[in-house]
Parts: C-alpha cells; sequence; structure tokens
C-alpha cells in the first residue's frame, strides 16, 4: 500500500476483490491443512468400523486435502533440470533440444520428449534416467506430434514435420541398424505439414492435422490412410483432438476462430456444432471425463465450453497483452479441477478453477539474468559490462529508446 495508512475498510474492500478473483487455497479451503493430519483422518475414518457409512469422507476428499496441504507448503515451484541429455548420445558436448513432450498415462514417472534433431527420448523424470532413445529415421526432422496409447502403453506415436509418422514400441527399440535410425512397428502414409497427433480411445484410429485445412484418421494396426477430409476450416488446423471416451467424437480447432465438433461415422462430413472465439484458436482438448472442452485462443482468451453442445461454461478471463504472437496454451490439471495456461510472450504460468474461473496462483518464471556490453562516447572510452536482472531489464530499454 505503498507504506500509507491501511483504513479497515481498505483492508475489506482488498479482501472482497481478492476473493473474487482468487481463491485462498485449492478447493476453495478457508484454513490451512496439515499432511499428517490429513492422513491422520483418512486413517481413522475410513477404517474404523464404528462410522456410519455416511459420515465416512471419500477417498476423493482426502485426495484434495491432500493437494491443497501439500500446495500450500511451498510458496514458489522447485526448478531443478529433469535429466542430463548428454546420457543419450556417445558425444558428450551434444545436447538435446526439446520440442514437444508427452507424459505417459498411466505411468506418472515417465515422459516422451521429442527434440528438433528428429529424436524422441523416453526418461523417468523423477530418477532423471533415459528409458529409452528412438533416433531420428532418415532426414532429420522436428517432432511435432506425440502420443501415447491408452490399452498399449508401452506404445509411442510419433509425428515429424517432413509429414513422417511411425508408431514404435518403446520396450523393444532395436539398436540403430547400419544406416544409423531405428526400425519402428508401424509406418504410416505421410501427411503433409503435420503439427499434432491424436489417438482415440480403443487404440485403433489415430487423427493427424497440420498447417493446412485438412485432417485424416489412419489405422493404427496397417498405417493406412482410412480416411481424409478436407475443407474443414477456412484457416490451418492447429489441434485435432479425439474423445477421450467416444472412440469416433473429436473436435479441431483453427486460426479462424472456429472450434467443431465431428461424429467420423456421419456421411458425409459435417460438424456436429461449431463454436467461435474473438480471436484465432491455438489449441482445444477434452476433459478427462469428456463434460468439457479447453479452448485456448490467441492472447489469453481461455474458455470451457460444455462438449455436448458448445455453450459456454467458464470464462477465465485473463487480461490480454495485445499482441497477436501472444499465442496460447491451457492444459486440465489433477483431472478436470483446475487448468493452467501460459503464453508465449509472458513470464507467467496461471493456475485457475475450472468451475469458478478464479485463480489460483501466478508462477512468474522471471530468474533469468543478462549481459550488456556498454561503450561510452567521451573523451576517454572505456568499456563496462553490466549484469542485470529481470527488474532492471525495462528500466534499460526505456533509456535506449530515450537515447
Amino acid at each position: 500500500m505503498d507504506n500509507s495508512p491501511v483504513k479497515e475498510a481498505d483492508t475489506k474492500t482488498a479482501k472482497t476483490v481478492f476473493s473474487k478473483y482468487y481463491e485462498y487455497l485449492p478447493y476453495m479451503r478457508q484454513h490451512k491443512e496439515s499432511v499428517l493430519n490429513v492422513l491422520h483422518s483418512r486413517e481413522t475414518q475410513t477404517s474404523s468400523t464404528k462410522l456410519a457409512s455416511s459420515t465416512r469422507k471419500s477417498q476423493c476428499f482426502y485426495t484434495r486435502s491432500l493437494c491443497a496441504a501439500k500446495f500450500e507448503s511451498s510458496e514458489q515451484p522447485l526448478v531443478y533440470p529433469i535429466t542430463n541429455a548428454s546420457q543419450t548420445t556417445k558425444d558428450a558436448d551434444k545436447r538435446l533440444r526439446p520440442r514437444q513432450f508427452e507424459y505417459h498415462p498411466s505411468d506418472s514417472s515417465l515422459m516422451a520428449v521429442g527434440t528438433l534433431d528428429g529424436e524422441v527420448v523416453v526418461l523417468n523424470h523423477e530418477t532423471g534416467n533415459i528409458v529409452s532413445c528412438i533416433s531420428p529415421y532418415g532426414n532429420m526432422n522436428s517432432i511435432l506430434g506425440l502420443c501415447w496409447l491408452k490399452q498399449q502403453p508401452s506404445k509411442l506415436l510419433v509425428g515429424s514435420d517432413n509429414g513422417s509418422l511411425r508408431l514404435y514400441d518403446v520396450n523393444s527399440v532395436q539398436p540403430k541398424l547400419e544406416n544409423g535410425y531405428c526400425n519402428s512397428t508401424v509406418i504410416f502414409d505421410d501427411f503433409e505439414q503435420l503439427t499434432s497427433v491424436h489417438v482415440n480411445s480403443s487404440d485403433d484410429r489415430c487423427l493427424t492435422s497440420g498447417y493446412s485445412k485438412k485432417v485424416a484418421i489412419y489405422d493404427i494396426c496397417s498405417g493406412q490412410r482410412l480416411q481424409l477430409f478436407t475443407d474443414m476450416h477456412r484457416e490451418p488446423i492447429n489441434v485435432a483432438k479425439f474423445s477421450n471416451h467416444s472412440p469416433n467424437l473429436f473436435v479441431t480447432s483453427s486460426f479462424d476462430r472456429d472450434i467443431k465438433m465431428w461424429d467420423s461415422r456421419q456421411k458425409p462430413m459435417s460438424p456436429c456444432y461449431s463454436a467461435s472465439s474473438s480471436r484465432g484458436n491455438v489449441m482445444v482438448l477434452f476433459s478427462p471425463d469428456d463434460l468439457y472442452l479447453l479452448v485456448s485462443a490467441v492472447d489469453n482468451e481461455v474458455k470451457q465450453l460444455l462438449s455436448v453442445d458448445g455453450r459456454l461454461h467458464t470464462d477465465f478471463g485473463i487480461v490480454s497483452t495485445g499482441s497477436a504472437h501472444n499465442y496460447t496454451r491451457s492444459y486440465y490439471m489433477n483431472g478436470r479441477d483446475y487448468i493452467i495456461s501460459g503464453s508465449c510472450e509472458e513470464p507467467i504460468i496461471r493456475v485457475c478453477c475450472a468451475q469458478t474461473g478464479r485463480r489460483l496462483r501466478d508462477i512468474s518464471l522471471e530468474h533469468f539474468d543478462m549481459a550488456v556490453l556498454a561503450a561510452y562516447a567521451d573523451p576517454h572510452p572505456s568499456m563496462k559490462l553490466l549484469r542485470l536482472t529481470c527488474s532492471h531489464q525495462a528500466t534499460l530499454m526505456k533509456k535506449i529508446k530515450e537515447a
């Protein structure tokens, strides 16, 4: 409050404004809880035979209580390198350049990381150990799409920016062949300008989209292209996602500002419905239970829609920056309790309640430095090396513009 005396009325107003836009603790809890107390309550209440079933707390209640207690114990996120990337190559000086990553659907410790050089590394991000490494096939191209199969959790679908699409079994990746590349279990027909891949709930179809107005559906077992849909949107389709539970429903998002729901069984192909954003859509995805769609448009326009008909459920009201290049992406956390959102031109990650839209935490990624080599035009020329933190950079840029 700028060191000025704070009146009681001002304090009440501040609390009211804060509660309107922010949550003090996860799941609207008003008081902090100890992890030990939550565990003790869980063990005594669920194991006691004296308690009536109606008074017992559900496992979901305790899971959320533990999440809230763990979240409040740390003011800042822990930042650390996941692994030493040079473990994956004989050349100790070579470093992997990550481009895409995807968590394993059933083993939370595993993560697949695709690189700008066409390599895919499967690692245990909790231990830092490399589980498997898939070397690039043919020309080295950036990995733009990764998707684990759900019913065959050792298999990983990989898409590259040259349009190649391949299915690998990470438990049986063969050593490098004579030409330096690894075999894949299935090779698919190419899809030009590929940017997104996704597998349906039954693991028998995969969906691809790219920097075009086309979407293709492939057979997972044979790699054969089953359907090719054209002119689904007026502009390129950034992301196409299957439903988590229906193998035939999928949704597409485009820079034409529309998201569309489709059913692959319908012929001729026409959308079930369309919903629009005020800016170009960067991505869309289903909630884990398929009740909602999370839509992220350019410059912090993040909304949750009802998947049944596309009606607006929650507008998260994140402030826009005014930049047409501030691409925003959002994902669900802890089931569909919270969403996490970030934009490419802002050093902020936002965590919001998916039901109320209120903010839980803004995480600032401002811990970086820069160096400036400055020359002074005076009778006695000298040079100085300045080490600046983030807080100084805005002031520096303002002075440069004024000069």
